[in-house]
């Protein structure tokens, strides 16, 4: 540690702070335009300049690292002379447009020149006169009031990954653009408005709508993927009118993607379900509450006795509303048939729960930027998990990391890998054998970790022999030399990660790839230390919490198995309602069931089959024969038309319960604004209905239904709102309210004494078929992930339609320039979309997004979520 003074303060600090860092620790404030915490120190602004005692030249406090006795001083007269002089520089071209401004109340250059009494300016020249960018979509660019401090070129670098800003000229002519001026068009996270000290780079749905000290903000947590990134909700009024992120707050720590910080826009939207919808003569009809839920109820109450009732569910609800859904379906209902995201988003987590001991990440996520070298397995970071996607960027440039990116597309995240590991779709467990071998056959493996903490290898190692290079090569399309040298990275790693998406658009090998990645980091020793670990990322927000919750046909919340009569009792003793013992269907086998008459009634909470789940034209069939389909969804879904009884609900931004994000984490969700007129929780329909069938779940309020949650599920048990109130979150196991979680698991051990190897089944690509001889993947992009983005009228100006992605290659073998519409046709039926020509796609392979109605790539796949082959046609 390095002991200094800080205007006579002492300070200790660790080796490498800079001055301006130890200066905030001692409680002294050094003012600055160019420096922040997300970012490497860059000394653009000189503001920062202090002095240290005995010497005479002032030094930047940003990049200057702390020694042994230094003693700083921060505010003599020469430093004061200097910051005004060098504030009066920076007005000499700037724009003085202060009462017209957005940044206003919040500009760092015009607090500074209030502070210094900048009152006039010694320096002549002529102001900044640079055209306006009010083109690209969310960001407003007014170069007259850039400083260059360089901290959106900066961000866009280091942490977004993006380049798409730059300087740009030398001298006075020096500016920040884009490439031959055009307007912007990358990722539109707004990363580089976070960052800017002044008003050259705006929020455009902010712009002139109210001052900053008109809001009232409010701090929850992001309602899209599974990163869980904190919000800062500012409204006026009834109304959303940005969204940031604070950089103390939240695994985020500042950071957001284009959908978290622009893309609730659909809370606004005026196709909002306001009041309850009874269908009525093929019509829908408003109805009271009282009217809706005595139907519902009636109705229910009937198919209870019929055992012919089912339940979906969103991951997209609370913990407690979640929790709430699988009480009501096993306590009131009776029923054990019940499922969320289709059953297809959790096959991952329960293989590691077979192996590991819990069904989720092992580590946290800031944890990747330490990592030294990553896998990214099977997952588009730049489309799915933005933010995680930016802590690979950070490992890479800043640690130099190793990135091994394994994918059948050539995605974005290429650009900062080692190796580029382009698979034959289906093929990935196969491969992950094989670098399993090449360990085995070096002499790779942790033989310490594996005798003291696993058991089974003897079973993996006669199993993994026939996975030799020679056979894997050729099975995978990957060269041995590649497979030797991902398996020589990994081993060698002191921190190594790996990172698999999980999700509805999922190709139906989650569990085995989970069992593989898990029998790697096993082998390797990458387990119970911090920086290395086993990341799975959860496409929708509570993921996580759904399976936390119990929210399955086969577990109690926390992981109690249905077929533990004890674990049973245990809950009917708190619920003091029965648990039926039948074994429960999940979403396939619920579809299937209704297909063949036997469930006749569905009961579907935030899902939308319609779009989310495959084979639509199977799925809408199944759902036009139920006798009775309750929907309750803040839009008219795809799958609400089709409802008899439609509920409408709150978004995120009118609710309050928990989320739990990736990494385990459990955050709190707010209310930003006032449920929309008639819109309810779901956590009050549910205790609505319930009580109309003669049963009190006890549910008055989402910290009532965590008390429950807390008293039935062990890595809950210290989730009281207190502790829930730090920044943070906090990461489940938490079994007492003074327990700070656990941000790396295993670090003691595993639950069940040693963790297991699972040997998996090598997976073939399907065979060729001269009808179909395209493969086909789906997927969420960066835009949009379901039915709330397509709300949202910024995202749909951006990516308004769905389309094929088709490689070059491809694309010329039959005769496409891009951009015309074409149809493709798999044996589950048709979508008409336009052609991307993107060197993305691998040759064969095509992807289209399934999130949007009409056309979305579900279209085209089947229940079981075999390989899609597809043909291609011209219009």
């Amino acid at each position: 540690m390095v002991t200094l003074k800080i205007d006579g303060i002492e300070v200790t600090v660790p080796p490498g702070t800079m001055i301006l860092e130890a200066a905030a620790k001692a409680g002294v404030k050094i003012p600055t335009l160019c420096n922040n915490r997300r970012l490497t120190p860059f000394g653009a602004c000189r503001i920062c300049v202090v002095q240290q005692k005995g010497r005479r030249n002032l030094i930047p406090a940003c990049f200057n690292p702390v020694r042994n006795g230094m003693e700083i001083l921060t505010n003599t007269p020469e430093i004061i002379q200097a910051r005004r002089t060098q504030l009066q520089l920076i007005l000499i071209d700037h724009a003085i447009e202060c009462p017209i401004c957005d940044a206003g109340g919040q500009c760092q250059l015009q607090n500074l020149v209030y502070e210094y009494g900048v009152a006039d300016n010694p320096f002549k020249g002529p102001k900044a006169n640079w055209p306006v960018d009010h083109v690209s979509p969310f960001i407003e660019r007014n170069l007259n009031r850039c400083i260059l401090c360089g901290m959106c070129v900066r961000i866009d670098d280091e942490v977004v990954g993006a380049n798409e800003l730059s300087f740009i000229g030398r001298g006075k002519k020096t500016k920040i653009g884009t490439d031959f001026d055009r307007p912007m068009n990358c990722e539109f996270c707004g990363q580089c408005v976070s960052v800017c000290p002044v008003g050259a780079l705006n929020d455009r749905i902010f712009l002139h709508k109210a001052r900053v000290w008109d809001l009232k903000e409010t701090q929850t947590t992001c309602g899209y993927c599974g990163v869980g990134c904190s919000l800062t909700v500012g409204a006026k009024g009834d109304r959303i009118l940005r969204i940031r992120a604070g950089e103390d707050i939240g695994v985020n720590q500042g950071n957001l993607c284009v959908k978290g910080r622009y893309g609730w826009e659909y809370v606004h939207n005026r196709e909002r379900l306001t009041t309850p919808l009874i269908k009525k003569n093929g019509a829908f009809v408003k109805a009271t509450w009282e009217e809706a839920l005595s139907l519902v109820a009636k109705r229910f109450q009937d198919l209870k006795k019929e055992k012919s009732l089912a339940g979906l569910c969103s991951p997209r609800l609370t913990n407690e509303e979640l929790y709430l859904f699988q009480k009501f379906m096993r306590g009131v209902i009776g029923t054990n048939d019940l499922d969320h995201a289709g059953g297809y988003s959790y096959a991952s987590n329960l293989a590691l729960r077979d192996s590991l001991g819990y069904a989720s990440s092992t580590n946290s996520i800031p944890e990747i930027r330490n990592a030294d070298v990553i896998i990214a397995l099977r997952c588009d970071l730049s489309e799915t998990h933005p933010v995680i996607k930016s802590e690979v960027v950070m490992a890479v440039k800043r640690r130099k990391a190793k990135l091994i990116v394994i994918n059948s597309r050539d995605i974005y995240l290429n650009k900062f890998s080692t190796l580029n590991l382009l698979v034959k779709a289906g093929t990935e467990a196969a491969l992950m054998n094989g670098i399993l071998q090449v360990i085995l056959d070096e002499k790779l493996a942790r033989e310490d970790f594996i005798q003291a903490k696993t058991e089974g290898l003897e079973l993996l190692r006669p199993f993994l022999t026939d996975y030799t290079l020679e056979k894997v090569s050729p099975l995978t399309g990957v060269s041995g030399e590649s497979l030797r040298d991902a398996a020589r990275f990994f081993a060698g790693a002191k921190k190594a990660v790996i990172l698999i998406s999980t999700g509805q658009s999922s190709d139906g090998h989650d569990r085995a790839l989970a069992k593989a990645v898990s029998n790697l980091a096993l082998i390797t020793g990458q387990i119970g230390k911090e920086g290395a670990g086993i990341f799975l990322l959860g496409e929708k927000n509570n993921s996580q919490g759904a399976l936390d919750m119990g929210v399955t046909p086969h577990l109690l919340p926390g992981y109690g198995e249905l077929k533990d009569s004890l674990e049973r009792g245990r809950f009917e003793k708190i619920w003091k309602l029965p648990i039926s013992s039948e074994p429960g269907m999940g979403a396939l086998e619920i579809l299937q069931a209704a297909e063949s008459g036997k469930i006749k009634a569905l009961y579907v909470a935030g899902e939308n089959p319609l779009v989310n789940y495959p084979d639509v034209n199977r799925t809408r069939k199944t759902l036009a024969g139920l006798d009775f389909l309750v929907v309750q969804d803040c839009f008219m879904t795809e799958t609400a038309a089709m409802a008899h009884v439609v509920l409408p609900v709150v978004t995120f931004a009118e609710k309050a319960g928990t989320f739990t994000n990736a990494d385990r984490r459990v955050q709190r969700v707010r209310p930003a604004l006032q449920p929309l007129k008639d819109a309810r929780s779901d956590l009050w329909i549910l205790d609505e209905l319930a009580k109309r069938m003669g049963t009190d779940l006890g549910a008055i309020s989402s910290q009532k239904v965590m008390e429950e949650i807390r008293g039935l599920v062990k890595i809950y048990a210290g989730m009281d709102s207190g502790h829930l109130e730090g920044p943070y979150g906090i990461q489940w196991p938490c079994p007492a309210a003074d327990h700070p979680g656990t941000a790396v698991l295993y670090t003691d051990g595993f639950p069940s004494g040693k963790a297991r190897f699972m040997p998996v089944k090598e997976m073939d690509p399907e065979d060729a078929d001269s009808k179909y001889p395209l493969v086909l993947l789906t997927g969420p992009v960066l835009f949009h992930s379901g039915s709330m983005s397509s709300k949202s009228p910024g995202l749909l100006k951006i990516r308004g339609e769905s389309y094929v992605e088709i490689h070059p290659g491809d694309a010329q073998k039959l005769g496409l320039a891009g951009d015309e519409m074409v149809v493709l046709e798999s044996k589950q039926g048709k979508a008409s979309v336009r052609v991307q020509i993107s060197t993305k796609a691998a040759p064969g392979v095509l992807y289209v997004p399934y999130s949007f109605s009409g056309n979305g790539g579900h279209l085209l796949t089947s229940w079981d979520l075999r390989t899609t082959r597809v043909k291609l046609e011209k219009v």
